[in-house]
């Protein structure tokens, strides 16, 4: 779920020109992250993450330079109830009380189109690694975004549960997890 998170960040790449490597950060008044859990094609589990953090080193002219990390607080998920909460940061699941946090470190991003970009990096959730792919897009005025005004964007990408140790056990959801960023980013 954490790596969907991380693929919203890369959407920030599309603004155009401005200066090599200007450091953004996820404005949190407005960027959710979220995760999508679905059993034969219904969605069985939705869900936020309430705290998280960000860096993007952003180079709109090349943005195969940029960098992006994201680190999300697995215990921070709200999932509908306390219950769901509970069992979803449980050890059968993402563990938070042994693995408080999860990360996405950016290996390449590549321009896709205009306004979209695709990054591949790290996923990192209860102390195992699988490279991941995400797809962002930039959602607002790139002029203003050029100037330094928040980059509006949304990013989206999925992991297979089992690869990383989630719900072993676990037969109530299928094993792939979207997860969803959307969102502004500031300087």
């Amino acid at each position: 779920m954490l790596y969907r998170l991380s693929v919203a960040i890369f959407a920030l790449f599309l603004a155009g020109p401005a200066a090599a490597q200007a450091t953004w950060r996820f404005d949190r008044a407005s960027t959710e992250i979220s995760f999508v859990a679905r059993r034969f094609g219904a969605v069985v589990a939705t869900g936020r993450f309430e705290r998280y953090d960000g860096t993007l080193a952003l180079d709109f002219d090349q943005p195969e330079k940029s960098r992006i990390r994201v680190t999300i607080e697995t215990g921070s998920i709200k999932a509908g109830s306390a219950l769901m909460d509970g069992f979803i940061t449980g050890e059968s699941m993402l563990d938070s009380a042994h693995s408080p946090t999860a990360s996405f470190n950016s290996a390449s991003v590549i321009r896709t189109g205009e306004r979209s970009l695709q990054i591949g990096g790290q996923l990192t959730i209860r102390s195992v690694t699988h490279p991941i792919m995400v797809d962002a897009v930039v959602d607002g005025d790139l002029d203003k975004a050029r100037r330094g005004e928040k980059l509006p964007f949304h990013a989206s990408g999925s992991f297979m549960r089992p690869a990383f140790g989630i719900g072993r056990d676990v037969n109530v959801v299928d094993d792939l997890v979207e997860i969803a960023i959307k969102g502004q980013l500031s300087r």
